[in-house]
């Protein structure tokens, strides 16, 4: 076991605090890799040396000649599994340190063995999700002969057949440090929510939460996933928009799953509130991903021809409420808190504008596509 300088940095500092002392931790090879006094730090410290090479238990120094580098105080080794690895010194007069030695070596060695150990379970952690990655984002990789073996070596059984679904927070996080902290902590919340199911597997990708979760009935999956959305909306006040594949997938089939997951994810954050969507349930979402954004703008400006650039915004949200009303004006007045006499000059104005009927069924299909359009550029 090696010890990290910025941990040793930390440990020094804390227990400096604590104890009111100057102190030093040195490597396996005598070197001053962390201390309170910053003048010291590279130095080799010849009183560890000696602690090290003899096994000592502990080395008082009484003067600054005895050792090269060294100074009055008390040097104790830091001993992990039986073997020394470093050394923890404390300067000052023994008289008035020794009764923090101990003490301070123990809390040393606890500290370094904490970290240690949270190290290798972000190890392993970051080994399991490449695997994962690999088998949800490589069309072929839960085919191959090998992938199973490597599986079950990170206990992770891809032979059971497990449901893809996606996540996202439904307003878009900034790319800063806050944020990635509260990413994080959702991650680690929606682990700790799925993780009572056996075979469940989370992680998180680009902007993305990715689920395989054990075979579940749609009615099932529906309640689990509005019980995880419920449950990051209450502890971070932030909404989920969600995807759900069609079928439970089998270890060579679960990269197709995801495919169908994403789709489903984007008709979701197209939709108002953003309910979880199953991938049977979507319609346009199947390919208007598939267009490229240039093709999308071409549309979109078509469509909304002579309608100055300062009022779109305003006819697509008349128009989404109008969609989301099945057409009925009064219910469209109402949610939009308008008079039903205003809205239809609104929506006269903007046949006039465009040439296309918004009330027709070929003017309201033209608008629908063009709205959906708008909605997956913005996702992006």
């Amino acid at each position: 076991m090696k010890i990290s300088r910025s941990t040793a940095m930390r440990i020094v500092t804390d227990l400096s605090d604590i104890v009111g002392q100057q102190i030093n931790m040195m490597d396996e090879n005598g070197l001053i890799i962390a201390s309170t006094d910053p003048d010291r730090l590279g130095m080799v410290h010849g009183g560890s040396l000696k602690v090290l090479e003899g096994k000592l238990t502990s080395l008082i120094i009484h003067s600054d000649d005895e050792y090269p580098g060294s100074r009055p105080g008390l040097n104790l080794p830091i001993e992990i599994d039986g073997k020394y690895i470093g050394v923890i010194g404390i300067t000052g007069k023994y008289e008035a340190i020794e009764k923090h030695g101990r003490i301070i070596k123990k809390m040393t060695e606890i500290l370094l063995l904490d970290d240690y150990l949270k190290e290798q379970q972000r190890m392993a952690k970051s080994i399991r999700d490449r695997y994962i990655h690999e088998w949800v984002f490589s069309p072929d990789a839960g085919r191959a002969s090998s992938f199973a073996g490597r599986g079950l070596a990170l206990d992770i059984d891809i032979h059971l057949p497990r449901r893809v679904l996606a996540m996202t927070v439904a307003k878009g996080l900034e790319d800063t440090v806050e944020a990635q902290i509260l990413f994080d902590r959702i991650e680690k919340h929606l682990f700790g929510f799925f993780a009572p199911y056996v075979g469940s597997l989370v992680f998180s990708s680009g902007k993305n939460f990715i689920c395989l979760l054990p075979e579940r009935s749609d009615s099932e999956l529906s309640y689990l996933v509005g019980q995880a959305c419920a449950g990051v909306r209450e502890k971070f006040d932030l909404g989920l928009a969600a995807g759900v594949d069609s079928s439970p997938a089998s270890a060579g089939l679960v990269h197709d799953s995801y495919l169908r997951a994403q789709k489903a994810l984007h008709a979701s954050l197209s939709r108002e509130d953003h309910p979880p969507v199953f991938y049977q349930d979507i319609n346009i979402e199947l390919f208007i991903h598939e267009l490229s954004d240039g093709i999308k703008r071409e549309y979109v400006e078509k469509i909304f021809r002579n309608v100055p650039s300062g009022e779109r915004e305003k006819y697509v949200e008349i128009l989404k409420a109008l969609f989301s009303c099945d057409g009925s004006l009064q219910q469209t007045a109402e949610k939009l808190y308008i008079h039903k006499n205003t809205l239809q000059y609104k929506l006269n104005k903007l046949h006039q504008l465009t040439g296309l009927n918004p009330r027709s069924m070929e003017g309201s299909a033209l608008y629908y596509f063009a709205i959906a359009f708008l909605d997956s550029m913005a996702q992006q």
